[in-house]
């Protein structure tokens, strides 16, 4: 039998409620500054929708990052990274997409919703130097393990030598 579907956590309502505000927000933003019609409107809420979605990504890599980081299971999946790819490359796409779509009501709209896309790469970006750094972190650690290990059965050796020599 499938498992029952646990009840929502309050973290969960949260970040639905985020979401919805964020939502709420850009829209309200959008259509004070360009007095969208209804289509128009159809056609921001579903770019924010999918912006949202792209940022939501970016922020579960983030986490995972640093949930590696504060446990010290080691370095972060790679997994991790190509998703922060992924995003990056459809943050661009979304970019590019916005300014054909939106190029006919004005370079300020499409400056306006372009910048949700900076900010999403800034935010991608920082989870990728984040994810480098936790990797580097990880690979210096084993390296200095494995010299501490040499060191130490160096040191046993000479203490041996030294025991064993008349």
């Amino acid at each position: 039998a499938a498992a029952p579907i646990p009840p929502p956590t309050r973290l969960n309502r949260s970040n639905r409620e985020r979401l919805g505000g964020y939502l709420l927000f850009k829209l309200l933003l959008v259509s004070a500054v360009v007095e969208p019609d209804t289509l128009d409107l159809l056609i921001l809420l579903s770019w924010y929708t999918l912006l949202s979605f792209l940022r939501s990504l970016a922020h579960l890599a983030g986490t995972a990052t640093t949930h590696a980081a504060q446990t010290g299971s080691g370095a972060p999946s790679r997994g991790v990274l190509r998703l922060l790819v992924a995003v990056l490359a459809a943050d661009f796409g979304a970019a590019a997409l916005c300014a054909g779509l939106f190029s006919g009501a004005g370079w300020g709209t499409v400056l306006l919703l372009a910048c949700d896309c900076a900010l999403l790469a800034v935010d991608a970006l920082a989870h990728c130097a984040r994810h480098a750094g936790q990797v580097l972190e990880e690979r210096h650690s084993a390296e200095v393990g494995a010299l501490e290990d040499a060191q130490l059965r160096l040191g046993g050796e000479e203490e041996e030598a030294r025991l064993t020599s008349p």
